[in-house]
């Protein structure tokens, strides 16, 4: 996760520069590439045209959490997971709350507040299991938490 900047703390441009310590940090706008790993591939990302803290001497760029963000948007957006607030329309369309949400899921309500915020991406796994939660009642009717069947989808041994 990034560091807060000088920009999130109410600092105008120019700020100083971490790596060479000149008074030269102001926005720029840059192709900026970026290698990131999801569900143990990596993926390489590229955003064109952004604007970033960046170092007239020596070039450094500065990754702030608004950047951050927008790199998980255009993971998300490659990989065609559901975003933060597609989640949080449907736990709410659901009329659940996260813990009980959580609770169905199998999932720390921890885990949920980190989605529905964007500070976690979901897994393709999690993804898909919250699309059918989403989408098929029976589903739903299936994966009740603590009242769940403890015998379903376990394999009937024989007799």
């Amino acid at each position: 996760m990034a560091a807060k900047s000088p920009q999130q703390l109410g600092r105008p441009f120019p700020w100083p520069c971490a790596d060479c310590g000149t008074l030269t940090v102001s926005p720029a706008v840059i192709d900026y590439t970026i290698k990131v790993k999801q569900d143990g591939v990596l993926h390489e990302l590229h955003l064109p045209a952004l604007e970033v803290p960046q170092c007239a001497n020596c070039g450094e760029t500065v990754i702030t959490t608004a950047i951050d963000d927008k790199i998980n948007d255009v993971l998300r957006a490659k990989l065609r997971l559901l975003s933060p607030d597609q989640i949080r329309e449907g736990i709410d369309n659901l009329g659940l709350k996260q813990q009980e949400f959580a609770e169905r899921l199998g999932v720390a309500p921890e885990t949920i507040s980190r989605w529905v915020n964007g500070a976690l991406i979901q897994s393709r796994a999690m993804d898909n299991l919250l699309r059918i939660y989403f989408a098929i009642p029976a589903v739903r009717a299936a994966l009740r938490g603590a009242e769940q069947d403890p015998n379903l989808g376990a394999a009937v041994v024989g007799v």
